[in-house]
Parts: C-alpha cells; sequence; structure tokens
C-alpha cells in the first residue's frame, strides 16, 4: 500500500515538475525600440513559446490564446517610476480540421491571417515588428520613458465543467518574465531592451 503511494507521489511530482520547467523556458527576445517621425514601436519575439503538446492541442482543434501585457513607464529619480499606460493584446492560433488551415487572430480590427503552415502561423502569434505603442506628443520629453512587457498563454477552457470531471495534463502553460524596452523619445536610433 505505501509503495502505490509513494508511486502516485512521484508520478504527481514529475507532472508538476514538468508544468514548472515548460512554464519558465519561455522569453522574450529581440526586443528593441524605434522612433519614426512621432510613433514610438517595439519589436521582439516569444522564444519557445510553443511545445509538443500544445501543437498537438491545435491540430487537434482546440484554440490556444496568448495574452501580451504592456506598460509605459515614465522613469523618475528618487522615486518610483509612474506607469502612465497599460493594455494588452490577445492574439490566437485556430486550425481548421477539415480545411486543413491555421487562423491566426492578431487581436486587431483587421481580419484573422490564414495559412496552410503551422511554422508561419507560430510566427504570426509570437512575433511583433514594428508595434506601434505610442507617440511622442503624448510623453512628457523631459523624462526617459520604457515599456515593460511579458507574455502568457491563456489557459484552456473545457466545455461543461470538464476540467473538474477530469483531469488534463498541461499543455505548456508559460508566462515570460517582464522586459524592458527603452523608448527613444530624442533621436529615431533603435535602443536594445534589457531586463
Amino acid at each position: 500500500m505505501n509503495r502505490r503511494w509513494i508511486f502516485i507521489s512521484m508520478i504527481c511530482f514529475l507532472g508538476v515538475l514538468h508544468a514548472v520547467n515548460a512554464e519558465s523556458s519561455a522569453f522574450i527576445d529581440n526586443a528593441s525600440g524605434a522612433r519614426n517621425d512621432q510613433v514610438l514601436s517595439v519589436s521582439f519575439k516569444v522564444v519557445n513559446a510553443f511545445t509538443p503538446d500544445m501543437e498537438k492541442t491545435i491540430l487537434s482543434g482546440i484554440p490556444q490564446t496568448f495574452t501580451y501585457y504592456f506598460e509605459i513607464y515614465r522613469e523618475i529619480e528618487a522615486w518610483p517610476d509612474l506607469r502612465i499606460y497599460n493594455w494588452t493584446v490577445r492574439r490566437t492560433i485556430r486550425y481548421d480540421t477539415l480545411k486543413k488551415t491555421f487562423s491566426v487572430d492578431l487581436g486587431s480590427n483587421d481580419p484573422p491571417k490564414q495559412t496552410t503552415e503551422l511554422a508561419e502561423a507560430k510566427k504570426w502569434m509570437t512575433e511583433f515588428e514594428g508595434y506601434p505603442v505610442g507617440v511622442v506628443p503624448s510623453l512628457d520629453r523631459s523624462f526617459k520613458h520604457y515599456l515593460r512587457l511579458k507574455a502568457q498563454l491563456d489557459p484552456v477552457k473545457w466545455p461543461l465543467f470538464l476540467d473538474k470531471i477530469l483531469f488534463f495534463p498541461s499543455l505548456g502553460d508559460f508566462e515570460t518574465p517582464w522586459q524592458r524596452i527603452d523608448l527613444p523619445l530624442q533621436g529615431e536610433e533603435k535602443n536594445g531592451g534589457k531586463q
């Protein structure tokens, strides 16, 4: 009897360890800020966002959503920095098992993008290139400003209380650490991201 409980405990521990490792492996890379005339933008990508289990889930027709959290801060000496703007962007990937096509909703007013290639759909889910985050006149140029961002996989919502009746393994949930990107208010050159 005791051996059975030890075995079950070990399986549960390994499952938790796997979920923690999957959660901590995703991170934001190649983060930079740029200014084009009066528009401030950022570029970045999320690395290790997709696990094999998550890809299998998508291919079975279950949509997956990534939520991106954005915050703009004003840097103030000898005082906590002031958050002046914050918003979220949700990107959702769906696979049509009949048409064999992927659809990615980018969280904008544009229609979802469609492709037959998983690699291309994953790129749309995880990469932001020249994403506008503000305009120079809306920020006080006598202060430094920076953007903080992180990405998170939204948990799958199972229908009809199935999540409470059955045990579903982790699909590779993740939440990246916060990433800082300096915003270049004074020039048009790009600035690299900092942790």
